[in-house]
């Protein structure tokens, strides 16, 4: 996601474009968030198990 909102932004013809791309950025950097927020939950919820 983060690499096709860079290049869309690259080649964006008009502000509506800017925006899309920003939009979907945004929701890109919140899933990766979300993803190593789960993953160190799930590293954590391991290493009590060891």
């Amino acid at each position: 996601m983060l690499e096709l909102a860079d290049a869309g932004d690259a080649v964006r013809e008009d502000v509506g474009c800017g925006v899309l791309y920003g939009v979907l950025r945004d929701a890109a950097y919140r899933i990766k968030k979300l993803a190593e927020a789960e993953r160190q939950a799930h590293l954590k919820k391991m290493r009590r198990k060891v």
